[in-house]
């Protein structure tokens, strides 16, 4: 990505997915193909710059021959930047084992100091930074040391949100959710949204640092917030992209990674569920993937010439159906 620094005056895009662990369904390859497609530049179009994905890029990380699954998965986009959120299943959970230092040799790329103990790095594209969090090391019981994981990598952040280096608009890219609808994972969402470093929430840090959007993932699903702070109107959107929701065991699991429908009563809803001070926000729920349009999805972002943002769904298809069939369109400023 280190050539891809320079100023984009008229504006890019980039296709966002995540989740897809790699498995060896076709469901993934299929959707590569189609992304790749989405490249053919028209007279219309801005050109599609890199790949972001939420996390969850193998099913386990550590198992290194997956990651050289992975690399065969990516050949349709190979020619594409590939950047991601580091999720749970590439570090394992954080448990002991040789995952971390699995997904350090493959994503060594990213950044000169990724490494098994700093998986989180930036990037400045056309007026917009990208900065990619390691979730793993906020939510998990994890061996000696991670706490100063953790408190290096929220320092990082901090930092980083009060250093703009001329962009003008901020994506956060962290793999966990601090907040959905869906019932799977929900104590983990509740738990990122009152994590605090130096007295602020996690929410808060990023309404102070100005971050305009915020993408995740590990639910399995898409769904689309917008939050904003009652007490001095700071915005942000958070958009989950993380595919569709899969069956755990035949018939079992599914049901409970789908988002529920809470608009109108988003307020109540949050609180009762027990996200703490959630009155101090306004949050709306925006758009969601519901059991009809249960698709693997990707979201391709336009960033414009003044470096805002919109976004178009596309969900996957049969390829006799149209392979991605485009969904709404939105813009997040």
């Amino acid at each position: 990505m280190a050539n891809l620094e320079y100023q984009l005056e008229s504006g890019y895009r980039f296709a966002v997915f995540g989740d897809q662990r790699a498995l060896a369904n076709g469901e993934w390859q299929l959707l590569l193909n189609e992304i790749a497609q989405l490249e053919t530049p028209s007279s219309r179009e801005l050109p599609l710059l890199f790949l972001l994905d939420t996390g969850d890029i193998v099913q386990d990380g550590a198992h290194s021959d997956q990651f050289r699954l992975l690399q065969n998965i990516l050949r349709p986009v190979e020619h594409l930047p590939y950047l991601i959120g580091v999720g749970n299943h590439e570090i394992s959970n954080n448990e002991p084992g040789p995952a971390r230092a699995n997904l350090a040799t493959f994503a060594a790329y990213l950044d000169p100091q990724f490494s098994a103990e700093r998986m989180f790095y930036r990037k400045d594209l056309g007026g917009v930074a990208y900065l990619f969090l390691n979730t793993s090391d906020l939510v998990y019981d994890v061996p000696e040391g991670a706490n100063a994981r953790a408190d290096g990598q929220l320092a990082w952040l901090v930092e980083e949100l009060a250093n703009p280096r001329g962009t003008k608009t901020t994506v956060i890219v962290m793999h966990h959710p601090f907040i959905q609808t869906s019932k799977k994972h929900r104590p983990t969402a509740r738990d990122l949204w009152k994590l605090e470093y130096q007295n602020k929430t996690l929410p808060n840090i990023l309404a102070d640092g100005g971050v305009d959007v915020v993408l995740t993932g590990h639910t399995h699903t898409y769904e689309r917030f917008e939050l904003t702070r009652r007490h001095d109107g700071r915005r942000m959107h958070v958009v989950n992209v993380s595919g569709r929701p899969r069956n755990a065991f035949l018939w079992f699991g599914a049901g409970s990674r789908r988002p529920k429908d809470v608009r109108g009563k988003e307020d109540s809803w949050f609180t009762d569920e027990g996200w703490e001070d959630a009155s101090d926000w306004e949050i709306r729920q925006r758009e969601f993937m519901d059991k009809d349009s249960e698709r693997n999805q990707t979201v391709v972002f336009t960033v414009d010439d003044r470096a805002q943002l919109s976004i178009e769904v596309h969900y996957l298809t049969d390829p006799e159906d149209g392979g991605l069939t485009p969904g709404g369109q939105f813009e997040l400023h």
